[in-house]
C-alpha cells in the first residue's frame, strides 16, 4: 500500500495484490444483473474492500459520518476468463482510492480489507493492508 500526499495531506493509496484462480472464473460481465448479481444484492460487487480505522489501538470499521453505514469502496471486476482449455489465471490488481473520501474523517491510522467473490460464490481469503498512520 502505498499513500501520495497532495499539499502534504494524504490524497490518494494506491494498494497491488496477487491473485490466482484454478478454475477462472473471476469477473462479471455488465449483462450479469440478475439474481444473485443484482443491483442491491450481496454479489453485485465481486470486489469487496473495507476501510478500517484504528484509533486509540482499537480497529474498527470506518462507518459513514451521521450514519451506521460502512465506507467500501467495493466495485465490479470485469470477467477474466481466458480462452481456451486452461482457464487458470493469475495476475496482479492495482487499485486507486482516495484516502480521505469523506470531509469530516480524521482517524489515527487506517487500513483496508479486501476479498474477491467469482461466479460460482467462492470467496476468497480476505486480505489486509498494513496499518498506516494518515495524514489529512
Amino acid at each position: 500500500m502505498e499513500q501520495y500526499k497532495l499539499n502534504g495531506r494524504d490524497s490518494a493509496v494506491v494498494i497491488e495484490f496477487d491473485y490466482t484462480d484454478g478454475d477462472g472464473d473471476i469477473g462479471l460481465e455488465p449483462s450479469d444483473s440478475l439474481a444473485p448479481f443484482q443491483f442491491g444484492g450481496p454479489y453485485f460487487y465481486n470486489l469487496q474492500i473495507t476501510v478500517w480505522e484504528v484509533d486509540n489501538g482499537i480497529s474498527k470499521p470506518l462507518l459513514i459520518p451521521s450514519s451506521t453505514d460502512t465506507i467500501n469502496f467495493n466495485d465490479r471486476i470485469k470477467t477474466l476468463t481466458p480462452s481456451g482449455k486452461n482457464k487458470a489465471i493469475y495476475g496482479t490488481i492495482k487499485l486507486n482510492l482516495n484516502a480521505k473520501p469523506y470531509f469530516s474523517l480524521s482517524p489515527d491510522s487506517m487500513f483496508y480489507k479486501i476479498r474477491i467473490t467469482d461466479r460460482k460464490l467462492h470467496r476468497s481469503n480476505e486480505i489486509s493492508t498494513p496499518v498506516k498512520p494518515f495524514v489529512f
